[in-house]
């Protein structure tokens, strides 16, 4: 049975029913959805095999009353007199037909680093963008060139569904070098993506270049772990900023204890010292604000296709009123229409607020200058408390004065103090020299 064929449903009474059924049978007309009444069977017919049965009818003495009727022919019969109608019907499924041929809207998933914009910006390179064909847009190729453009991200999945690209994306686990546990204490402060470093025949990555792991500060080693390299500092030493902590090379000796080569690789380990930071800030007292004056001026608009239209009579107020004030806070949002889902289409309906405003001079109070600067001091030391270092004094007041507030002190810390520093080759190759 089509789906779109033309069907008859009808009531047959009389006395020789089931005689009527079997003939039917026995002449190959189908009936379904027969119902049994009394005296009568309900039933649905093809339209085209309900002209079969007048012979059949006049042979058992049966009646049929027609109780609807639906199907593509009989609705273009009930509406022939409304030709406009069924116009319309076809040049909307035409339009309908042709808007899902094309990339309406494009949804990104995933992503922190990278920004909506710069993700789109990287599809606009490669002519994928909203209104452009699904058919010229190839889905292995996004996901190569986005992987290949930012070496962060390690995984990406391209898919359209309806007239929406959707990228799904997933960025590599940030590692710090040296870290344990679930916060930051180790030394190295080089950001790092594992997953995408490629690898050399023994293992490493190429970016794993010979480093040694140097001081940052000037302090006092209070802890060493090492991992790769050879320690140059033991506890309780002094250092100054420079001073290498853990050499990137290893050295290998004969057995009669003379030095037969020297290894280089990228320094690892956990050293932590005790320092001293000058926390330092000064805040003033007098400050701008915005002072929202006047009405706030309205825009509405539609977006057809990317191009913008408004309407006329707000644009000529609008231009009228930005001319007296030249300052104002723009507020807007954009709605784009839909059908389904994932069926988008190239309208949107776009609002825009103008908010003027003026900038006003005030002065802090001094309570305020002092929460304020107690609340950027606790975040500060919050934040050195979560990269693993540890406050063992602080010595910051706050003074209050006619231009403001100052605070300044100095906090003696231990934490990490190690960072990567490249060796040079031309150190490698007068070692490799003297060997």
């Amino acid at each position: 049975m089509s789906v779109v064929s033309n069907q008859v449903r009808c009531l047959v009474t009389g006395e020789e029913t089931l005689r009527f059924v079997n003939l039917c049978r026995n002449n190959g007309i189908e009936l379904r959805h027969l119902v049994r009444r009394e005296n009568a069977i309900q039933m649905e017919i093809d339209a085209e095999n309900f002209k079969k049965l007048r012979p059949l009818v006049r042979k058992t003495h049966v009646k049929i009353h027609i109780l609807n009727r639906h199907g593509p022919a009989f609705f273009f019969y009930r509406h022939k007199r409304r030709w406009w109608f069924l116009l319309g019907m076809t040049v909307f499924a035409g339009m309908i037909y042709m808007l899902s041929l094309f990339v309406w809207q494009i949804d990104i998933d995933g992503n922190r680093k990278y920004t909506d914009a710069l993700i789109l910006q990287a599809l606009a390179q490669m002519d994928v963008k909203t209104g452009c064909r699904k058919s010229e847009i190839d889905l292995p190729e996004i996901e190569e060139e986005l992987r290949i453009m930012y070496n962060e991200i390690t995984w990406v999945s391209a898919s359209i569904a309806g007239t929406k690209l959707q990228i799904e994306l997933r960025e590599g686990d940030l590692k710090i070098s040296g870290s344990s546990g679930g916060g930051q204490t180790g030394n190295v402060k080089r950001v790092e993506n594992r997953e995408n470093n490629p690898k050399t025949q023994n293992g490493e990555s190429e970016t794993d270049l010979p480093a040694n792991l140097v001081a940052d500060e000037d302090a006092i080693i209070t802890n060493l772990v090492v991992r790769r390299g050879t320690v140059a500092v033991r506890y309780g030493d002094e250092v100054k900023k420079g001073d290498v902590l853990i050499e990137g090379k290893v050295y290998i000796y004969n057995e009669d204890e003379t030095l037969k080569k020297v290894d280089y690789l990228t320094a690892e380990g956990d050293v932590f010292g005790k320092y001293q930071e000058l926390y330092e800030k000064h805040y003033q007292r007098k400050h701008e604000v915005r002072s929202y004056t006047g009405k706030n001026y309205r825009e509405l608009g539609v977006a057809i296709v990317g191009k913008s239209f408004c309407l006329p009579v707000w644009e000529n107020i609008l231009k009228k009123q930005l001319e007296e004030n030249t300052l104002s806070e723009v507020w807007s949002w954009k709605k784009q229409f839909r059908l389904t889902p994932t069926f988008y289409l190239p309208f949107a309906l776009e609002y825009t607020e103008y908010v003027p405003y003026e900038n006003v001079v005030e002065e802090y109070t001094d309570e305020v200058i002092k929460k304020m600067a107690e609340e950027e001091l606790q975040k500060y030391l919050n934040e050195l408390e979560k990269k693993g270092v540890q406050i063992i004094s602080n010595s910051v007041t706050i003074s209050l004065d006619a231009d403001g507030g100052h605070v300044k002190g100095t906090l003696i810390l231990d934490g990490p103090i190690g960072k990567e520093v490249p060796i040079s080759s031309e150190h490698m190759a007068s070692t490799r020299h003297n060997e």
